[in-house]
């Protein structure tokens, strides 16, 4: 709404000016050619086109602006067939000029659990740009799964991992338009933000977890250097029903072999979220799952 009243203004401004600019011009042109020329035509004329000038201008950025908008729509639902954020340079352009910010102030709060995520190599701001694949989770409706680009702000780099749950705002009419709340992420921690494995181990409850497959993190690192690795693991805690779980879990190198799809390992569950868990690598022997 606040975009669009600005949109209004500069095209209204613009067209007014336009019209004085134009009348001015006129009225100059109009002057220099009668004989004998007016005194006032040269400086009417000059007045007149230093107007136009800058209407045209106010004219343009309210159109382009509106127009903008029309497209990246328009493209952004071609190209996510679906939902999602936009891609090529409908997306660039949209993330250059701002993203979804509008749904900071108006949008529907929820959450979201970071999937997976990818450097797309561009940087707006000094922010990189990143690929989030997020399970979105609204009051009252049921999660749903949606791609999302977003910079990341260059402070938060190394501590936004997939598993993380985020604070988002979403547009009403279009749940996959989205935006995340990244003041808010970084101020008030959420229900479901990561904790440290060794909190986890020390007052976790004993679980098993199997291995269903793995996913990139581009090369992130613990801080003793051990690889940071993305699990996808159907977890089995004492109410012996299994669920599925996806998160960036450190690996000592020596039991990267543990990561191979069908490897039972030990674990521990968070008592306030099952989404924490934190396998232990001391107890771990490679046990593949049976057919």
């Amino acid at each position: 709404m606040r975009d669009a009243v600005k949109r209004s203004i500069l095209l209204l401004t613009g067209i007014a000016v336009e019209t004085v600019g134009a009348v001015a011009t006129a009225a100059g042109v109009a002057g220099m050619v009668s004989w004998p020329p007016t005194a006032w035509s040269g400086w009417a004329f000059g007045l007149g086109m230093t107007l136009m000038i800058p209407g045209f201008f106010l004219i343009f950025a309210g159109l382009w602006n509106q127009a903008l908008r029309g497209v990246m729509s328009g493209a952004g639902a071609e190209s996510t067939a679906g939902g999602g954020s936009p891609g090529g340079i409908f997306g660039l352009i949209k993330d250059m000029t701002g993203g979804n910010t509008d749904l900071l102030t108006g949008g529907v709060p929820a959450s979201a659990v970071i999937l997976a995520m990818r450097d797309t190599g561009v940087t707006i701001n000094d922010q990189p740009m990143v690929v989030f694949d997020l399970e979105v989770r609204r009051e009252g409706a049921d999660a749903y799964r949606v791609s999302h680009r977003e910079p990341l702000p260059r402070l938060l780099v190394g501590a936004v991992l997939p598993g993380a749950h985020l604070p988002v705002r979403l547009d009403p009419a279009d749940p996959a338009r989205l935006t995340i709340d990244w003041q808010r992420a970084a101020s008030h921690p959420t229900p479901g933000e990561r904790v440290s494995a060794a909190d986890i181990l020390a007052r976790g409850v004993p679980a098993t977890a199997t291995v269903l497959a793995t996913f990139s993190t581009n090369g992130m690192t613990a801080d003793n250097g051990d690889p940071v690795i993305g699990l996808v693991l159907l977890v089995t805690g004492p109410d012996a029903r299994p669920y599925e779980v996806r998160l960036a879990h450190r690996v000592p190198p020596h039991h990267l072999p543990l990561t191979t799809p069908g490897t039972r390992v030990p674990a521990r569950i968070a008592p306030e979220d099952p989404q924490k868990v934190a396998i232990d690598w001391d107890a771990a022997v490679p046990t593949p799952q049976n057919a």
